[in-house]
């Protein structure tokens, strides 16, 4: 089937809903640096819901980096072993790795009257190695590396 065939016979997706207000598990999808609408410097944490009816619907949390707000930032990133601008600007989290965390998630409403999701508190996070770090090569232990 093609592009145009599938676009074609699609039905479009669900208006988008935030998540109802509650605890939620979640697996740690990403973090990112990038700017803000505002252009200043964050850091952006994607969640997935791991169990229950809302199970792999998807939030996220930005932590900004403006003269007021970068003591707070740190102190919440420090929960998840994110201490050192240098870790903010690598993949995280790290290859090999999965994090999970339960969130408290509302919602607040805009200016415009639009809806949408805001973490209110994060706990329990935890690290697991992942079936990927099996597959991972050690430079030290290849054929091909460092001898």
């Amino acid at each position: 089937m093609s592009f145009m065939d599938s676009f074609d016979n699609v039905e479009p997706a669900p208006e988008y809903k935030p998540l109802p207000a509650g605890i939620y598990q979640v697996r740690i999808v990403s973090g990112s640096f990038q700017p803000t609408k505002k252009g200043d410097d964050a850091y952006r944490i994607a969640f997935e819901v791991t169990e229950g009816e809302h199970k792999g619907r998807r939030v996220s949390r930005t932590w900004v980096f403006t003269q007021k707000a970068t003591a707070y930032s740190k102190r919440d990133l420090a929960i998840f072993g994110l201490t050192t601008a240098k870790q903010l600007l690598e993949p995280w989290p790290p290859l090999g790795c999965e994090m999970y965390c339960r969130l408290m998630v509302a919602i607040q409403r805009g200016d415009n009257g639009s809806e949408f999701n805001d973490v209110k508190k994060i706990d329990n996070v935890r690290k697991e190695d992942s079936a990927a770090k099996d597959f991972l090569i050690d430079p030290e232990k290849s054929e091909g590396g460092s001898k």
